[in-house]
């Protein structure tokens, strides 16, 4: 649904607001269009204009906001090699993609937390593995079976590590987080792990 009239626009941003404000408090199949359209200022002939079900703004509402992420997501730092992980490119499109991430992070951490048929942080992963493919060397026949299997490691690594961020934040900086992906990508998660677990328990 696109619009360049700024009434309209202004009206679908009051109705993707009410929705998430009531989503704060309210599990989804509690919600009704009645309270969706008093926390939007409108009236259900104004709701039903644009959607025709609650189930239907859901499903578009999510859509956005996948597709959203997805325009935004950029992967280029896993064609980085242990040399080149610390460029400033690859450093700063990874920076970038943590930027919209953290942006949006009370939406997604709302989001994240529906039960639902498709889990929307699974989605997400999913995004990032395709994602991954797309940048990585394929032979004629396809991506090799290794290629799948880095894209899915890659991709569980970095949303994981996003989430982790998001509940650990205020102890945990974005800087942090960036730190640890290019470490992952130049030595291996487990030595990374191992180094960090030393400075948070040093020896006695």
């Amino acid at each position: 649904m696109q619009t360049t009239d700024l009434r309209v626009v202004k009206t679908l941003k009051q109705i993707d607001q009410a929705l998430l404000e009531s989503l704060a408090d309210t599990p989804f199949e509690k919600i009704t269009v009645d309270q969706l359209c008093r926390a939007a200022l409108i009236n259900r002939s104004t709701f039903y204009k644009y959607y025709t079900s609650k189930f239907d703004l859901m499903d578009r509402y999510l859509q956005r906001a996948l597709d959203g992420f997805r325009r935004q997501v950029d992967v280029a730092f896993v064609n980085a090699t242990p040399d080149t992980v610390h460029s400033l490119v690859y450093q700063k499109n990874f920076e970038t993609t943590l930027q919209f991430l953290h942006k949006h992070k009370d939406e997604y951490l709302l989001l994240w937390s529906i039960p639902r048929e498709q889990n929307v942080f699974s989605q997400m992963v999913d995004i990032v593995y395709e994602a991954i493919l797309e940048k990585l060397p394929a032979s004629p026949a396809g991506p090799s079976p290794y290629a799948d299997l880095y894209a899915r490691l890659f991709a569980s690594d970095m949303m994981t590590l996003v989430r982790w961020w998001f509940r650990y934040e205020g102890q945990i900086s974005a800087k942090d987080v960036q730190n640890l992906m290019t470490k992952n990508m130049k030595q291996g998660m487990f030595r990374t792990f191992r180094e960090q677990l030393r400075q948070q328990n040093p020896p006695t």
